[in-house]
């Protein structure tokens, strides 16, 4: 199943040459203090469960909603001093899959990567909680709980994942990460430009395309009119193929324009 679902993130997000871990040029303050190479599988959970509950005091970033097909992918970043200390995206397949993958990080060293699956088959639904635990970019623990429910699953242990031929799968994090940021920064592949602005009866979304994955597109509800969007709508032709400088949130799932006089009186929480 985890291959599976690795197979649905690759074909819409980080394929590209691996590159060196982030490197971090500032203390984490509030975080346990001790070394990457020292580090256990109980001290990095410790050390990821404090990220979790400060969550809401670090630094916040995230990218539209990418659609290719019946996949979507929605990313967030959260810093201290600029620092990613936390990334995260969130992978849907249609009805058939979705997950959550967190990837934590101290100091310069990515040190854990969780991810909560939920696979649909005909026999109904799978939940499943994965934890790789990394010291000095080598994996050197995977463990796992499996259950039909996600009330039952919480109350499962993990269990430890066997290695084959005396080690783990090698995974290309740091593609991973470049990704995420290209994701949240509107650059490579997920570069979007505008390709038109459609009406329906009760709905006005501002449909994005990629420059350069033409299958990536991004939708924009836009549930408050401003000039900006009455010049979209318009003038389209003026606007077709460009980027557009606009502001944006995320509310239940969907990514909402946020209108230019919004931003001026409250630019918090607010993306691009």
């Amino acid at each position: 199943m985890r291959t599976i679902f690795l197979l649905y993130i690759g074909i819409l997000l980080f394929i590209l040459p691996g590159c060196q871990y982030f490197k971090s040029t500032h203390p984490q303050a509030g975080l346990p203090d001790e070394a990457t190479t020292g580090m256990t599988d109980k001290s990095i959970l410790n050390f990821a469960a404090a990220i979790d509950r400060n969550i809401n005091d670090y630094k916040k970033q995230y990218s539209l909603i990418y659609q290719s097909g019946d996949l979507s992918v929605y990313a967030e970043k959260y810093s201290a001093h600029n620092d990613g200390l936390l990334y995260k995206t969130y992978t849907a397949n249609g009805t058939i899959s979705n997950t959550v993958k967190s990837y934590y990080f101290k100091n310069d060293s990515l040190i854990l990567v969780k991810e909560r699956i939920k696979l649909m088959n005909e026999e109904g639904s799978v939940f499943k909680d994965i934890r790789t635990y990394i010291r000095n970019n080598v994996t050197f623990k995977i463990d796992s709980r499996t259950a039909s429910t996600a009330d039952a699953l919480r109350t499962l242990p993990y269990l430890l994942v066997q290695v084959a031929d005396n080690k783990y799968p090698e995974e290309n994090y740091p593609s991973d990460i470049k990704g995420i940021n290209d994701a949240i920064n509107g650059t490579d592949k997920f570069d979007m430009v505008f390709d038109n602005i459609s009406t329906y009866p009760d709905a006005l979304y501002i449909m994005l395309k990629s420059k350069k994955q033409l299958n990536y597109r991004s939708s924009i509800l836009v549930k408050n009119k401003d000039t900006y969007i009455d010049s979209l709508l318009n003038f389209p032709s003026l606007f077709k193929d460009g980027k557009l400088k606009l502001k944006w949130k995320i509310e239940d799932n969907l990514t909402i324009y946020v209108p230019v006089a919004d931003t001026i009186t409250s630019a918090s929480g607010l993306n691009k």
